[in-house]
């Protein structure tokens, strides 16, 4: 009996995945239909980047509450330098916006690591300043060029064969997350941090570059999430990051339900990310209002979670969120 609550618990994630593509097709086959599929895909990209770069924070002990501002903040430099032809060629403007967001990664990581301000303090200041900074750019509406290049909308909206764009790109950065995170002597030292960064330094761990190098990491990809969004929607709206930032949240919080429970993991996000993806195209689906959808994710959230804190006597993973 032991052995199979371990199971249900290491692929709960999983276990739901599957459990709601099927009833939600019973009821209706359609949904069962490829290009449904496909679109749930492709949602689930968006949340699943966004969420991985949370996650990475969060594997260190720390929690930003600013990456949804961070990305809608990426994706309006990028818009406007190919907008306003600052810079005309794309993989250029785009070099520029993900060097933008390591640097706001680094501002972050000043004052949450260095001068010890709690991060979702010091995130969540920031990004107001971020919301600013774009209403400033946008100008206050929806930001929108026609000479932007098509190179814009390929990773959003453009097809490789049947598979969409952003989904191969989901799986590359899912897939080099993995590897950095779960192969490597860095990817050891970042989860070896978050569990215990006073034994770390004992060790001649260096704590404070890990956690930097965390935040630097954790708002290139939240940037190139609000890029890929902004992609798919063909425009850079001021509230673009903050729409993905309790799903992308919860997707990384989850995670630690996953295959390795109590521990942030990449595989455990995507799953999670899927999840996300699944409620809101179903809901879409069967004309569900809004509440529904949040529903869904509360009660899952808070079911998966709760599950894990009391059947190991660990807990889950904790974040710092006071001094």
């Amino acid at each position: 009996m032991h052995k199979s609550l371990n199971y249900i618990s290491k692929y709960f994630l999983l276990f739901a995945d599957i459990l709601l593509i099927f009833l939600l097709g019973a009821f209706k086959p359609r949904f069962w239909q490829m290009t449904n599929l496909i679109d749930i895909a492709a949602t689930a990209s968006i949340i699943g980047i966004m969420g991985i770069g949370a996650s990475i924070v969060m594997m260190v002990g720390e929690m930003s509450f600013g990456f949804g501002a961070e990305a809608t903040l990426i994706a309006a430099i990028l818009g406007g330098i190919l907008g306003k032809e600052y810079i005309p060629i794309y993989l250029v403007a785009f070099l520029i916006a993900i060097l933008f967001a390591c640097v706001v990664g680094v501002i972050n990581s000043y004052f949450a690591v260095i001068l010890g301000v709690p991060a979702f303090i010091a995130t969540l200041a920031l990004s107001k300043l971020w919301d600013a900074a774009v209403t400033y750019v946008n100008e206050g509406r929806t930001m929108y060029y026609q000479n932007w290049p098509d190179a814009f909308r390929i990773l959003g909206q453009g097809y490789i064969g049947k598979i969409p764009v952003s989904v191969i790109v989901f799986i590359i950065v899912a897939i080099a997350m993995w590897f950095l995170v779960d192969k490597t002597k860095l990817g050891s030292h970042i989860q070896a941090v978050g569990n215990n960064a006073s034994c770390c330094r004992q060790m001649g761990i260096n704590v404070t570059k890990i956690k930097i190098f965390s935040f630097v990491l954790c708002s290139a990809i939240c940037g190139f999430s609000g890029i890929l969004a902004a992609s798919k929607t063909g425009s850079v709206a001021v509230n673009l990051g903050s729409g993905m930032l309790l799903n992308a949240i919860a997707a990384a919080m989850l995670s630690a339900t996953f295959l390795r429970p109590g521990r942030y993991n990449i595989q455990g996000t995507v799953a999670a990310a899927f999840l996300m993806a699944i409620i809101k195209n179903g809901c879409t689906f069967y004309g569900f209002p809004d509440a529904v959808q949040d529903i869904f994710n509360g009660v899952i959230l808070l079911v998966a979670v709760s599950y894990i804190a009391v059947t190991r006597k660990e807990g889950l993973p904790s974040v710092k969120v006071g001094g």
